[in-house]
């Protein structure tokens, strides 16, 4: 189909995804209640002030909590009346303004460095032992990944005889884990809700833009020469090499764990916060190969050992929203690791300052939405709204 051919594009209300309307309105209005509710009994606001140990990693544990109240309901209503503005007239700059408003607003009072814990504890207790059942049930029908699955026997075995593996460790790392992670559940669980309000409203806000200025809100075309795959394929290879760097250092200096010279790892610790670690490194690890696949061909299609699907092409929204979640989780936590990474500089505490290199945050978040970005562009298809190709 040639561009002179291509349907022409819708700018009106039709164009904008309901999908997206809708949540930011019952997001609004959610928070419109809670707010209100949070001002009448302060009582009820789910901790999100945070407690001694985590005060200071971000704006919201240093703000009272009727400034929080009155924030957070200013914000949604806003926010309610942007979406209001999109779904009943013809969208307009001033509403994609309001709309990018309530999410710079949202991204700024959400910022904290809890997101970023809250994601790696349950990466850390999920991701090891997900991918050595799916890979193991993977690999027994693929010619190519069965030898590995003897790598992972050693490593399993090690594993057993060291004690780090042994179901009494594991039993006992469970429950020190299950009590702070309730406690902290839901103020943590309520920060998230917080950022995916900054997220909504920023995908708002671009989506009015772009039918206010004619484009197709739905896929952004007719785009800059930026967006086009080939040019994608470029500057996006470079930006995932250098988000699959970013959680290198973390990942690595937590394998010192299985080495007698452990780095970070407290005197007197036992097996289960040592095998903690370790899971926290091999998710991280386990990460960085992720990034990887965003710019090869089993990023593309699933690969020999994964059951089930493999051969069969990924849906690009499973890189796009696993990745893009990890992107927004990371740039939230930068300006509390950056903030601690400078005062340790100015301190002369090198294991403040050793944040910087060890959680780079800021280029990590910058380079995987990068990276995402350029991998939706690439295998985008035709627009399913203005049929362009």
């Amino acid at each position: 189909m040639s561009l002179a051919a291509s349907p022409p594009i819708r700018t009106g209300r039709a164009a904008l995804p309901r999908t997206v309307l809708g949540t930011a309105a019952a997001w609004s209005a959610l928070h419109l209640g809670l707010a209100a509710w949070w001002l009448l009994d302060p009582g009820s606001r789910p901790g999100l002030e945070g407690s001694e140990e985590n005060g200071g990693s971000g704006l919201l544990t240093v703000l009272p909590p009727t400034t929080t109240a009155w924030l957070v309901l200013a914000l949604a209503a806003v926010g309610l009346a942007a979406t209001a503005a999109a779904a009943l007239r013809r969208p307009s700059t001033g509403t994609a303004v309001a709309a990018l408003v309530v999410a710079a607003g949202l991204g700024v009072l959400a910022a904290d460095m809890r997101a970023l814990v809250l994601l790696g504890y349950l990466c850390a207790v999920v991701a090891p032992a997900a991918f050595l059942v799916v890979f193991t049930v993977g690999a027994v029908r693929s010619r190519r990944a069965r030898p590995w699955l003897g790598a992972v026997a050693l490593v399993v075995g090690a594993g057993l005889v060291s004690g780090v593996l042994r179901p009494g460790t594991i039993a006992r790392l469970a429950g020190e884990l299950r009590e702070p992670l309730a406690r902290e559940l839901p103020s943590r669980g309520h920060l998230a809700l917080l950022i995916a309000g900054a997220v909504l409203f920023a995908a708002l806000g671009v989506l009015v833009l772009r039918a206010a200025r004619g484009a197709c809100a739905s896929c952004g075309r007719p785009g800059a020469a930026w967006t086009r795959p080939e040019a994608a394929a470029r500057w996006g290879r470079v930006a995932t090499l250098v988000a699959a760097a970013g959680p290198l250092p973390y990942g690595l200096l937590r394998m010192t764990w299985l080495t007698p010279w452990p780095v970070g790892l407290p005197d007197g610790s036992d097996l289960a916060l040592r095998l903690f670690g370790l899971s926290l490194g091999v998710a991280a690890l386990g990460g960085a190969v992720l990034t990887i696949g965003l710019i090869r061909p089993w990023g593309e299609i699933w690969p020999s050992w994964v059951p089930v699907l493999r051969g069969r092409p990924v849906p690009v929204r499973v890189p796009v929203v696993a990745g893009g979640l990890v992107a927004v989780v990371l740039l939230a936590a930068s300006p509390g690791m950056v903030a601690i990474g400078v005062a340790g500089l100015a301190s002369g505490d090198w294991f403040e300052a050793a944040f910087l290199v060890i959680f780079p945050t800021l280029p990590w978040g910058l380079a995987l939405a990068a990276a995402v970005t350029a991998y939706a562009l690439r295998r985008r298809g035709a627009c399913a709204v203005c049929g362009r190709p």
